[in-house]
C-alpha cells in the first residue's frame, strides 16, 4: 500500500454572546467562495437561532472567523 495525503479545510466560527461565554463552531469542508461580508451577514441572522448554553444568553455576533487547513499523511511503513 502506498502513502496516502488527505487535506481537509475547516471554517471555524467563534459565537459571542450577551452573557461573555463564546462557543466555536466548526464547519467542516466549507464552500470556497465563503467571505467576511458573508460571515458578518450570519451576525443577524444567527441571532434568532443560536443561544448561550450557560444561562440561555442571546447571541451577540460572530467574534472571530477563520478556515483552517490540515493536511494528514499516513505513511506505509512495512515491518520486516
Amino acid at each position: 500500500m502506498a502513502d496516502t495525503v488527505k487535506t481537509s479545510n475547516q471554517l471555524k466560527l467563534v459565537a459571542g454572546f450577551a452573557d461573555g461565554d463564546e462557543r466555536t463552531i466548526s464547519i467542516d469542508n466549507p464552500s470556497a467562495t465563503v467571505s467576511a461580508a458573508a460571515i458578518k451577514a450570519l451576525d443577524s441572522l444567527a441571532s434568532g437561532v443560536i443561544i448561550g448554553d450557560k444561562y440561555g444568553a442571546a447571541f451577540t455576533r460572530f467574534k472571530d472567523a477563520g478556515i483552517q487547513e490540515t493536511t494528514t499523511v499516513q505513511l506505509d511503513i512495512q515491518s520486516q
